[in-house]
């Protein structure tokens, strides 16, 4: 029998009563708070519910269908009618879109956006050569009037071959 304070523990029918069971009571409610908060942070990512969706994970220019890696930023929450724009940014290559998805012309955009459409395509012009093999594409969702970053996610690309891509999953 163990005793706490020189007074051995209270014991009424197989139930712990007194402080005993107040002190258990307590390490259990902090255990319990303890694993409630690890699983909300463990079940949250970085973004904060945006994330960037690629329509295909591998791409090469020299061979392919379409203009470059579409890359749609989507959201957990909804976002439609909010004042927002998305700030899209690539440390290689550049953004396109490609008009009446994907049936009319496609226009260079740059490397570093300001744009209200949630879908561009990410490529790189034949001539370039990348000497990376990783670099990152960052997209920012702000506040359209202030500027304000609301959202923020990223992805890595990473070229194993001379201009062969894929997406990091």
């Amino acid at each position: 029998m163990v005793l706490r304070n020189g007074k051995p523990p209270l014991i009424h029918s197989g139930v712990l009563i007194g402080d005993d069971f107040l002190e258990i009571r307590k390490k259990l409610l902090v255990f319990i708070v303890f694993i409630i908060v690890i699983s909300i942070t463990g079940c949250s990512d970085d973004n904060n519910g945006l994330s960037i969706n690629p329509d295909i994970y591998e791409y090469t220019p020299a061979m392919s269908s379409v203009p470059g890696i579409a890359l749609t930023a989507t959201f957990q929450r909804d976002l439609k009618n909010k004042n927002y724009k998305f700030h899209w940014m690539t440390e290689q290559g550049t953004f396109l879109t490609w008009h009446n998805d994907g049936k009319g012309r496609i226009e260079v955009l740059g490397n570093d956006i300001k744009t209200n459409v949630h879908k561009v395509y990410w490529t790189v012009d034949l001539d370039q050569i990348i000497e990376e093999t990783s670099f990152t594409i960052y997209l920012t969702v702000e506040n359209l009037d202030t500027d304000e970053i609301m959202y923020e996610t990223n992805i890595n690309i990473l070229q194993q071959k001379e201009g062969y891509f894929s997406i990091k999953k």
